[in-house]
C-alpha cells in the first residue's frame, strides 16, 4: 500500500524580521562559560599599579581592568594580534558582554599591551591558567616541548673549553709540587731532612691547596731574607715567582671551570653562551638552546621560554613541566633530543605518558645501519639464556652490571655487560 505524501513543514525562519527589542547578552551567554570565569577573576586582581601608570589629563581611556580582561580572555581562546581582537570585540558576543561594548581599536590594544601592561601581563595570564586547571575548567592533556640553536652575538674566537682547563689545571697543580719538592730540599739539607728515606716523588704527592702554597712562599721569604750566597738566593727568588705564576694559573683555571659549570666550555665576550654546531652542521659556533613549549588546549598563551647553554641542560626543563603543580600534563611530545634513559625514568615515575623518540631513532631506521649485522644492537639476543651471537657464531655471556655516571647530569645508570669467551 503506497504511503500518503504529507506537506513539510519548517520552522519559523525570517533572517529580516526586526526585532521589538534587542536580546540581552547577559541571556545569551552561559552560567558557566569560560568568558564568565574571566571576568570573576579578573574582577578580584589588585591592578592598582596598572592604574597608576596612568598620568592623568587629556581626553578619557579605555578603562585598564576591562582591556585586560579582554587580553587575557582573548589569549584563553588563542587569538593574540590586536587586530583579530579589536574584530572580536565588533562581532563575538563574548567579546562585546565582557567590554561592555567597548570598542578599543587594535592600535589601543597593542599600545595598552606593550606599554602598560608589558610587565605583569604574562605573570597575571600564568595566574589566571593555574586558577582555571585548579578549577577544572581546562585539561593539560598534551605539552609540547622543542628547542632550537641561535647563534650568540660574540666572537667565536674567543672559546674556552672546560677539558681545556681541567687539563691545564692538573699540570699547573703537578708543576707546583715539583715546586714545592724544590723548595724543600733548598731550604733543608738533604741527609738531614729525609735521612735514609725516598724524596716525595717516590711517595704520596703534595696536596696543593691555598694555604700550601701560602706556606712555602714564606719558606722562600726567610731563604732570601737570611741567606748570604747570591746563588741560592737567586734561585729562591726564582722559585717564588714560579710558584706564584703556578698558583695564578690554578686559580684561572678553576675560575673557567666554574663558569663552564654543567657545559663544555663558553665564550670569553659572552659567558652564557656555548659553542655549538649549527643547523648547517658544518659551523660550530657561540650559541644558545632556545626551550619552548605550550599546550595543546585552548589556552596556549603560557609558554615556557628558556636560553640554555647545553643540550644537556633540556633534562632540567623536563623535570621542571613533570613536577608543576596544578598543571602537570597527561602527555608530552618532543623531539629526540628528550629521549634519554634519564628523562624516561622521570616521565615514568611521574605517570606521565610521553611521544619522544630516543636519540638513535632515525639512526636505526636507515638501511646501512640494518644490514650491519655487527653492531651489537643487530646481535641476536636469546631471552631463556640472557645471551648474545655474533655473526660469527660466537656466544657473548652476561658477566655482570656496573654503574655509569653522566659526566653532565650526573645521572647513574646501570648497564649490562656481555663478553666473548673466544
Amino acid at each position: 500500500m503506497a504511503k500518503v505524501k504529507t506537506s513539510v513543514v519548517f520552522k519559523q525562519y525570517s533572517p529580516q524580521q526586526n526585532l521589538l527589542l534587542p536580546p540581552y547578552l547577559e541571556e545569551l551567554i552561559g552560567k558557566g562559560h569560560l568568558v564568565r570565569v574571566v571576568n570573576e577573576v579578573v574582577e578580584l586582581m589588585d591592578i592598582s599599579d596598572l592604574i597608576n601608570l596612568y598620568k592623568g589629563g587629556g581626553t578619557s581611556s579605555y578603562h585598564s581592568r576591562m582591556l585586560l580582561k579582554v587580553l587575557l580572555y582573548a589569549y584563553c581562546v588563542k587569538i593574540y594580534t590586536g587586530r583579530k581582537i579589536a574584530k572580536a570585540l565588533n562581532h563575538d558576543i563574548h567579546f562585546m558582554w565582557l567590554s561592555a561594548m567597548s570598542r578599543p581599536d587594535f592600535r589601543t590594544i597593542n599600545n595598552f599591551r606593550s606599554s602598560k601592561a608589558k610587565q605583569v601581563i604574562e605573570a597575571l595570564f600564568k595566574e589566571l591558567l593555574e586558577f582555571l586547571v585548579a578549577h577544572q575548567y581546562i585539561k593539560l592533556e598534551n605539552y609540547f616541548c622543542d628547542g632550537t640553536t641561535l647563534r650568540a652575538d660574540a666572537n667565536q674566537h674567543k672559546m674556552v673549553w672546560k677539558k681545556n682547563a681541567e687539563r691545564y689545571g692538573l699540570k699547573a697543580i703537578e708543576k707546583c709540587q715539583e715546586l714545592f719538592k724544590q723548595i724543600d730540599e733548598l731550604n733543608q739539607q738533604e741527609d738531614k731532612a729525609y735521612g735514609q728515606a725516598d724524596l716525595e716523588e717516590h711517595e704520596q704527592a703534595v696536596t696543593v691547596s691555598r694555604e700550601a702554597i701560602a706556606q712555602k712562599v714564606a719558606t722562600l721569604n726567610d731563604v732570601i731574607r737570611n741567606t748570604v750566597v747570591k746563588s741560592k738566593r737567586r734561585r729562591a727568588t726564582t722559585l717564588k715567582k714560579k710558584l706564584k705564576d703556578a698558583k695564578g694559573k690554578i686559580k684561572k683555571y678553576n675560575n673557567q671551570i666554574h663558569k663552564a659549570g654543567n657545559r663544555s666550555g663558553y665564550n670569553k665576550t659572552d659567558t652564557d653562551a656555548t659553542a655549538m654546531m649549527m643547523k648547517n652542521k658544518a659551523e660550530v659556533l657561540p650559541a644558545y638552546n632556545v626551550r619552548a613549549g605550550s599546550e595543546d588546549q585552548f589556552i596556549t598563551g603560557v609558554s615556557v621560554h628558556q636560553s640554555t647553554n647545553d643540550g644537556a641542560c633540556f633534562n632540567d626543563h623536563l623535570h621542571t613541566i613533570a613536577n608543576q603543580q596544578p598543571c602537570k600534563p597527561d602527555r608530552i611530545i618532543a623531539d629526540s633530543i628528550f629521549g634519554t634513559e634519564q628523562n624516561y625514568e622521570l616521565l615514568q615515575q611521574n605517570e606521565i605518558a610521553n611521544y619522544m623518540k630516543f636519540p638513535l631513532y632515525h639512526k636505526e631506521q636507515t638501511k646501512a645501519y640494518q644490514q650491519n649485522s655487527f653492531l651489537r644492537d643487530n646481535f641476536v639476543y636469546d631471552i631463556l639464556t640472557d645471551t648474545y651471537s655474533c655473526p660469527n657464531k660466537q656466544l657473548l655471556i652476561f658477566k655482570g652490571k656496573h654503574q655509569q655516571t653522566h659526566k653532565r647530569t650526573g645521572y647513574r645508570s646501570e648497564v649490562k655487560v656481555y663478553e666473548c669467551n673466544n
